[in-house]
């Protein structure tokens, strides 16, 4: 049995069965292992979505983009190399996933690299594409000078009736590539894109299960996952509904110590990572719980608090934690005793290799999101405030009580709430911690951080400016 009829015969739809589900024609881009497939990939798509690297095997899971051309929508696809018999550990996984895709394509652009020249590798490859049997067109790419075309003949021994010739790096020959694919696209109608509601990413450190969970979550294969720390090296996203709302979900590559990041190519997957803790609107931060919330992960959730993003903590891997006698409450209590500036993320505890508590994930993505861009009656604020000053009286600062006399929201994404008092330094962190917690229980937030300021009103503020101008006329 061939590769390509074994992943036709997965049971489990494939990524790009999933991602096609609009109803747009699939353009896949195939070929052996640095060809240039991402970064063609990157010049029609606009932007450098895929990662691109001298290393062969950079991409790994499929990458997805909607083009338009000749006024035809299409999904372009991004797959890993053709490696027949490649010794890298996941070199076959990644064939399957590339042969999925030419499985559900309308149009195959099979690349090759023009410098490497024709080899019987590329036949090999070539051949185990032509088994599909859907429209194919063969470019040969890294053409950066005119009258290289004819040291690259050659590759009319691929046998098809017409070369392109391309230069992913500077653009040249793409546009007649595009126009050779958009003829050939079938006509079909797709749904209007629509912009997510909810952008979520999930982060973490590598190995604690993030693409496993995004699997899970998504419904299908998505992502590859395997024991190996490192396996995600792009970041995937995946629009989802739920419950009636636009998701994207975002998986990233682990993000480990700096000084323990190692090479070019993991500087760059964890770049990226990290770009995606501002790109996101709610990161989940997926945590092994076996191993108990590390170091990194404090620095990891410190990194999302101090991007003013919403939060919910993941404990994967709660099967193995439970089976060595952990217990959840107090899991939680030795959690918010080492890091108490975690307090406000929901704790979700699952285990994606069996499901359990996976179904739980999306509600509290959900509620960090709702509370994150919430806003309030200023009316509710100021009853909420004199709730707090009749349960604990304000501190003495410098001789001074403070007075705060009145409280509004001045921002969202995430809540802030601006006091208007007496004094607007050097209040005590125990009265501030007191002030959100008791707003944070009484607007219901939950996931998200909630910022607090003091602004001195009338006559202090003008009081305390007549001091410093006397105290500099001294």
């Amino acid at each position: 049995m061939t590769a390509l009829e074994k992943s036709k015969r997965r049971p489990a739809p494939s990524a790009a069965e999933a991602a096609l589900a609009g109803g747009l024609p699939c353009v896949v881009l195939v070929g052996r292992a640095n060809a240039g497939k991402s970064t063609l990939f990157n010049r029609i798509a606009g932007g450098r979505r895929a990662l691109t690297s001298a290393i062969p095997g950079t991409t790994r899971d499929l990458n997805f983009a909607r083009v338009s051309h000749g006024g035809r929508d299409f999904v372009l696809v991004d797959s890993g190399g053709l490696e027949l018999g490649g010794r890298e550990p996941m070199s076959e996984r990644v064939m399957r996933e590339a042969l999925a895709a030419v499985g559900v394509a309308d149009v195959v652009v099979m690349l090759f690299d023009g410098r490497a020249g024709f080899s019987q590798a590329d036949a090999e490859a070539l051949a185990l594409i032509r088994e599909a049997g859907c429209p194919m067109l063969v470019a040969v790419n890294k053409i950066d000078r005119p009258g290289q075309e004819a040291a690259a003949s050659e590759f009319y021994a691929a046998g098809a009736e017409k070369l392109y010739f391309v230069s992913a790096a500077h653009g040249l020959g793409v546009e007649e590539l595009l126009d050779a694919v958009a003829e050939r696209l079938p006509a079909r109608e797709a749904a209007p894109e629509e912009k997510p509601e909810l952008k979520v990413a999930l982060i973490g450190r590598p190995n604690v299960g993030k693409s496993s969970l995004l699997n899970r979550l998504s419904g299908y294969q998505r992502a590859i996952v395997s024991e190996m720390p490192g396996t995600t090296r792009d970041t995937l996203d995946v629009p989802l509904t739920f419950e009636g709302r636009r998701l994207l979900l975002i998986d990233t590559a682990g993000i480990r110590r700096r000084t323990r990041v190692a090479g070019d190519l993991e500087q760059a997957a964890v770049g990226r990572a990290l770009d995606t803790i501002r790109r996101a609107d709610v990161l989940v931060l997926v945590i092994d719980a076996s191993e108990g919330i590390t170091d990194q992960d404090a620095r990891l959730a410190s990194l999302v608090d101090s991007n003013d993003r919403a939060m919910v903590l993941v404990c994967n891997k709660w099967d193995l934690a439970a089976r060595e006698g952990a217990k959840i409450p107090a899991f939680v209590r030795q959690a918010h005793a080492r890091f108490p500036f975690l307090e406000y993320a929901t704790m979700v505890f699952t285990s994606a290799v069996t499901g359990d508590g996976v179904r739980d994930v999306l509600p509290a993505v959900l509620a960090a999101g709702e509370s994150w861009r919430a806003t309030f009656q200023t009316s509710r604020l100021n009853r909420i405030l004199a709730e707090a000053l009749a349960a604990m009286d304000p501190p003495i600062i410098a001789r001074r009580r403070l007075n705060l006399m009145y409280v509004t929201q001045v921002g969202s994404a995430p809540p802030r709430l601006k006091f208007f008092s007496n004094l607007d330094r050097d209040i005590p962190a125990h009265y501030v911690r007191f002030l959100e917690s008791r707003f944070r229980n009484a607007l219901g937030l939950v996931g998200t951080p909630l910022r607090l300021t003091f602004r001195r009103t009338g006559r202090d503020e003008r009081r305390s400016g007549a001091a410093a101008a006397a105290r500099r006329r001294r």
